[in-house]
């Protein structure tokens, strides 16, 4: 039974795993928002990222998961990936490297197509090391 507290003391909860949303990106006309949520099973997990979009009015709408991503690199220490759009109803979700990528081609958000790019081998100089919302996201 001790012991039983006490690994529940380490990490929150028995299997317990973080998540926090760490980037936001409004689409270039303002009615889609994309939102980068870091997902951490502890010391001997990597970190996961996850894509999710949502109506600029929310409106009730659950956010529609677009990518989700684990053990991706932005640099040679950055963990997480980059949102960008190339129009407002394409976004480009950029990183170095990844472990793992599932990715929908295309998603339905409030009615209208988003089209999701996945865009590896972008490095990012300027993100600082450790996860996205240990280095404060950029």
């Amino acid at each position: 039974m001790l012991s039983a507290v006490m690994l529940a003391g380490c990490d929150g909860g028995l299997g317990g795993v973080s998540r926090e949303d760490v980037a936001w990106a409004p689409s270039p006309d303002g009615q889609t928002h994309a939102i980068v949520v870091e997902t951490n099973g502890g010391a001997t997990t990597s970190f996961g990222y996850r894509v999710e979009l949502h109506p600029a009015g929310h409106d009730g709408e659950a956010p529609v998961q677009a990518a989700d991503i684990y053990g991706a690199l932005r640099s040679a220490c950055a963990y997480g990936v980059d949102l960008r759009w190339l129009d407002p109803t394409s976004l480009a979700v950029q990183f170095r490297s990844a472990e793992r990528i599932k990715a929908a081609r295309s998603v339905l958000v409030g009615g209208r197509p988003i089209r999701i790019v996945i865009q590896s081998h972008r490095i990012n100089p300027a993100a600082r090391c450790g996860g996205m919302a240990y280095s404060g996201g950029a």
